[in-house]
């Protein structure tokens, strides 16, 4: 099944944004994903045996993670973390949203890739687990890890978490 270029960006270019941006609080960032994921998948889609519009979005976001770890690991990206984390001037966050922003990204990758789509893009766990090429119950009990982690973290908001 093949989609056209403005169906994926209109349907599917925000959800891949947001899962990238939660995974790298990096808006410019989050935009290079969005890119290069729908550039990927525009030179191979002819050969993807896609079979409706929810496996496209899963690969789109399955793709859209392991660019992020891709990117995580980069040198570049080390040493960009140690310069002022700038891009947090460009919204008018509360301090709560800041707080669970860096409750977030203090959860190893494993952790915040579970969350984003379980939270973020409203997946099951079984359906994540399909995303992410994970037995179900790694699933669960990574959430399970990820919601204690965060509790203990965002502990001053009280009974909001």
């Amino acid at each position: 099944m093949l989609f056209s270029i403005d169906e994926v960006v209109d349907r599917y270019a925000d959800h891949v944004y947001r899962a990238a941006y939660s995974y790298l609080g990096s808006q410019a960032e989050a935009e290079d994903v969005v890119s290069d994921v729908l550039m990927k998948y525009f030179s191979i889609c002819e050969e993807l045996d896609i079979k409706s519009a929810e496996h496209l979005k899963a690969w789109l976001l399955r793709t859209a993670i392991n660019r992020c770890k891709d990117i995580v690991r980069s040198a570049r990206w080390k040493r960009s973390a140690e310069l002022t984390d700038t891009h947090r001037a460009e919204f008018c966050w509360s301090e709560k949203e800041l707080d669970v922003k860096e409750a977030l990204d203090s959860l190893d990758e494993k952790y915040r890739a579970v969350v984003c789509l379980y939270y973020y893009e409203e997946y099951k766990t079984d359906e994540i687990a399909k995303i992410l090429s994970l037995p179900k119950g790694t699933v669960v009990s990574r959430l399970d890890r990820a919601r204690k982690r965060l509790r203990v973290l965002l502990a001053d908001y009280g009974e909001e978490f």
